[in-house]
């Protein structure tokens, strides 16, 4: 092999990192799924529920990586294949793939359809399905990812023959925190007859007694040898959320800048994301933000780059369409907001027509 294509395959060997360390990334920020830990499932069936009532958990910084080692690596890759004298059809797709990398801040992101709102995607239910050996299935879901103190917490769960109709399951469930304490029994009721089963539960109490922050796993077994799964959900407690008061501008380098006040209850650094759309069904993109903030009330900036607008070729107004406020903690509290607040009119060549980064 040449030392050329030594130091190509060095070069994307970098990208790959980079892709490795954003996925990475991205899973953290989308909650965990819910696995069954064999030794939790071991311990239940023997009877080992834990009696002690469980520590709070643990709480840790989380320190967001500067993005701009990435770039220069990025850039520097970019500079050396352009430089070359003859390209390659590879060469050529990856100099294309890093345009559109640079071509808006690395805080922006385009959204080509609504089921790709990183929004969404967090706050979606996580509705899973598990196979028997003979064709039978259960499928059970939380209505929510994360829940505060005095929320509801449901899961639903339901069962297929090897058909796919749905038959009456006999279902037996136990709620574990952290994959380590095994809390006690749900009940599951199938209140209307339609054959999906729903357990209920105050967020952060268990037979009267207060629960800590976590990740709780709530075990669902049938009585087919074999099938059974967990869904997962997060408590965290109410550390800040927003008021509602939302405003809008114009940047002096064409960019539109929306304002949306939160109150933080506690002292943290915490992590915001809104998305948006030219209407209900029709995204633009999303933009984050990250700060170390005190108790209080404070605007906080979501920046949507002049040219991700243009690219989506619709005069304003534009929709607001999601928030979300997120304490760097663990676990993660994350609160979703829909303000369905509507930017002032603006036509497309008030925003800025450059990319962000000419390479």
């Amino acid at each position: 092999m040449s030392a050329s294509n030594n130091r190509l395959k060095g070069r994307l060997a970098i990208l790959g990192s980079i892709v490795l360390i954003a996925a990475a990334v991205a899973y953290w920020f989308t909650g965990e799924a819910g696995e069954v830990s064999t030794a939790v499932v071991a311990k239940a069936e023997a009877g080992g529920v834990d009696t002690h009532r469980p520590k709070l958990a643990e709480l840790r910084r989380i320190e967001f990586v500067e993005e701009d080692p990435v770039e220069d690596k990025s850039v520097q890759v970019w500079q050396e294949i352009q430089a070359r004298p003859v390209k390659t059809e590879l060469h050529q797709s990856l100099l294309s793939d890093l345009a559109k990398f640079h071509r808006y801040p690395p805080e922006n992101r385009a959204i080509k359809s609504a089921s790709q709102d990183p929004i969404s995607q967090t706050h979606a239910p996580d509705q899973r399905t598990t196979y028997s050996d003979n064709g039978d299935t259960l499928t059970l879901w939380t209505d929510q990812k994360f829940y505060l103190y005095g929320d509801t917490v449901r899961v639903y769960a339901y069962q297929t023959d090897s058909d796919g109709a749905k038959v009456p399951a006999d279902l037996t469930a136990l709620m574990v925190l952290d994959d380590q304490h095994v809390l006690g029994a749900l009940t599951f009721a199938d209140s209307n007859g339609d054959l999906v089963y729903e357990a209920e539960m105050e967020a952060g109490v268990y037979q009267g007694q207060s629960l800590p922050t976590g990740i709780y796993k709530i075990i669902v077994d049938t009585d087919i040898d074999g099938l059974r799964d967990a869904a997962a959900f997060t408590l965290s407690e109410d550390t800040g959320s927003y008021t509602g008061n939302l405003r809008d501008s114009l940047t002096s380098e064409g960019n539109l800048l929306v304002e949306a006040e939160v109150e933080v209850l506690q002292q943290g650094r915490f992590y915001f994301r809104g998305s948006l759309y030219n209407d209900e069904q029709t995204p633009i993109g999303s933009t984050q933000y990250a700060v170390e903030l005190p108790p209080g009330r404070h605007w906080i900036p979501f920046e949507f780059y002049g040219l991700m607008i243009r690219d989506a070729d619709q005069d304003g107004p534009y929709l607001v369409k999601q928030l979300s406020i997120a304490r760097v903690t663990v676990p993660r509290a994350d609160r979703l907001f829909e303000p369905g607040y509507y930017t002032e009119r603006y036509s497309l060549e008030q925003f800025n027509d450059m990319p962000y980064k000419e390479l």
